[in-house]
């Protein structure tokens, strides 16, 4: 329940405005002071590459993150490229802003929303940083409920994406 209510909640920010487009000022660190903000680590039992190649396939997210209806890129997996995702049926389109293989993806979109997601390669694994933060918010009383919603909701999708890491693994 609380899943879908945040996805909710937070796609109907996202979904509500422009995306940010290449010639908007470009975010690459989330605002620790922003209306919601969400910072969230995990370890992988796999190098930085294998997370990377089942993170970047983005219309296979659909496989490992249930609640997706649709993700797809309008191009190549590059800076300026947009993504159009739709979690829980609301429609989502933000712009991506750095892609640095296999470490670095970043996003922008409406609300001033940063999406964060970091691969370093630390004790023969990888550690997983999964960020965002969305500087508008309609609603400031209930920011930090927001905020733990999406805490909580990275954290699921961490660890859809590092089962997914394992069940590739054990087909190679």
């Amino acid at each position: 329940m609380f899943f879908d209510r945040a996805i909710l909640a937070i796609s109907l920010v996202l979904s509500s405005g422009e995306i940010a487009s290449a010639t908007d000022s470009v975010r690459t660190t989330i605002n620790d002071h922003a209306a919601i903000v969400a910072d969230t680590e995990l370890w992988i039992d796999a190098e930085p590459k294998a997370v990377w190649a089942i993170l970047t396939d983005v219309p296979k997210w659909t496989e490992w993150l249930p609640e997706f209806v649709s993700a797809r890129l309008d191009g190549p997996l590059a800076p300026g490229t947009t993504l159009y995702w739709e979690p829980q049926g609301q429609k989502i389109v933000s712009r991506l802003v750095v892609v640095e293989p296999p470490h670095r993806l970043i996003w922008n979109g409406s609300g001033g929303a940063v999406h964060v997601w970091e691969l370093a390669s630390v004790r023969n694994g990888t550690m997983l940083r999964n960020a965002e933060s969305i500087e508008q918010w309609t609603f400031p009383e209930a920011s930090g409920e927001q905020s733990k919603f999406l805490r909580e909701t990275l954290g699921v999708w961490n660890a859809r994406l590092a089962a997914r890491v394992k069940e590739r693994r054990k087909t190679e």
